[in-house]
């Protein structure tokens, strides 16, 4: 028999599993999941890279390398992020990470003891709840506006309780797509002086704009050390790859660094020299362009098709980039109520986002993933259901 498990640990179903069970049933149109496009993948120039590199390195390639990730790429991720406003920044400043999803569990580990207060965006990105879930915070939740994150309701939070971390998605949240705007990127930098948080700037989704103008990392505006940027090349380029970034001050890095030698000690050098091959060899901003153009494609027939055939009760975001198109239903309908077993399309209801209120009556819908036609035929069927059930809500 087995000893007990840690307190720390929940027995109940995993909820990226079950996400990824939504979006991996090909017998539905799945709306689910946070895929990119797979036909966008840039196969044959990574496998290019992998062989060039194999074929002109030595045997140290596949020999235990630096606990921070490969130097020359950390370099080549600083010059990508100065462009967003950061300054004095160079490869001491990045710690290469397995996905920024490794980022924040980090995080969560360096400063969270059970208890200790951490806000969250409602809604939020799962991964991050569930990173945050592990180490038995006291949850605090800030809601969603138009502009970004209410900081009014922030403030409130933590001028009446300690805080140590606040997670916000400022490009193109997930799950709503929400863009924070610039006076909010300065005053959530205001306030974490003021109050001694950390923030953990979460912004896999910049580089998908599809409409409108770039706008400054809240890191930027950070002069005390209380901003961690998180970055990674999943929405980018690959996934599968597993390659992130954490910017942030060298001396706070090497506490990172000695979390992480007691984890998996590394990332994989192996994959971190073939992007950087890659990167030598390919125009990584042309490949982003031709990204945005599908992607902003898929954006704009979403929500068109949703504009036509949602009943006029509801309403959904309307983002200039990222990956995702909130959806809100009439107060009185549940989401989870439409994905039954017989569902034609899947997606992720809300309740499961909102780590303290968890408002039942929305539901996120991935446009990246799915084609053209898949996205106006499954909108369509959407649309059905829930006309559906408010008739019967009604009867």
């Amino acid at each position: 028999m087995l000893p007990k498990i840690s307190q720390r640990i929940s027995q109940d179903p995993s909820a990226m599993d079950e996400l990824l069970a939504l979006s991996n049933n090909e017998q539905v149109i799945s709306f689910a999941a946070g895929y990119p496009a797979k036909e966008l993948f840039p196969k044959e120039q990574l496998e290019k890279a992998f062989v060039h590199r194999s074929h002109n390195s030595d045997l140290n390639l596949y020999q235990y390398a630096s606990v921070d990730g490969y130097a020359p790429l950390r370099k080549k991720i600083a010059e990508l992020v100065s462009r967003t406003g950061v300054s004095d920044i160079d490869e001491n400043n990045l710690f290469l990470t397995q996905g920024a999803q490794q980022g924040i569990s980090l995080l969560a580990d360096l400063f969270l003891d059970i208890g200790d207060g951490v806000v969250v965006e409602g809604p939020s990105y799962i991964g991050a709840l569930q990173a945050f879930e592990s180490r038995k915070p006291t949850f605090y939740e800030m809601q969603m506006q138009s502009d970004g994150p209410d900081l009014d309701q922030l403030e409130k939070i933590v001028s009446s309780h300690p805080v140590k971390l606040v997670y916000t998605i400022p490009t193109f949240q997930n799950p709503t797509g929400v863009c924070m705007s610039v006076a909010k990127r300065k005053r959530i930098v205001k306030l974490a002086q003021k109050y001694n948080f950390l923030i953990i700037e979460d912004d896999p989704y910049r580089d998908l704009r599809y409409r409108g103008q770039d706008l400054p990392t809240i890191k930027s505006f950070d002069q005390t050390g209380n901003v961690v940027l998180l970055g990674s090349f999943s929405k980018i380029l690959s996934p599968a790859l597993r390659v992130g970034w954490m910017v942030a001050e060298p001396q706070f890095l090497q506490l990172v660094n000695g979390l992480r030698s007691a984890t998996d000690f590394q990332p994989s050098n192996v994959v971190l020299q073939m992007i950087d091959q890659y990167l030598e060899e390919n125009d990584l901003e042309e490949h982003i362009n031709q990204i945005r153009e599908v992607y902003g494609q898929r954006n704009e027939v979403m929500q068109s098709t949703l504009a036509q055939y949602l009943p006029q009760d509801c309403s959904f975001s309307k983002p200039d980039g990222g990956f995702f198109i909130w959806v809100t239903l009439p107060q009185n309908m549940s989401a989870k109520s439409l994905l039954t077993d017989n569902s034609p399309v899947t997606f992720i209801e809300s309740s499961q986002l909102y780590e303290t209120s968890h408002q039942a009556n929305q539901m996120r819908l991935n446009f990246t993933g799915v084609s053209e036609q898949q996205i106006k035929t499954g909108c369509k069927l959407l649309a059905k259901q829930i006309k559906n059930i408010r008739l019967a809500l009604t009867a």
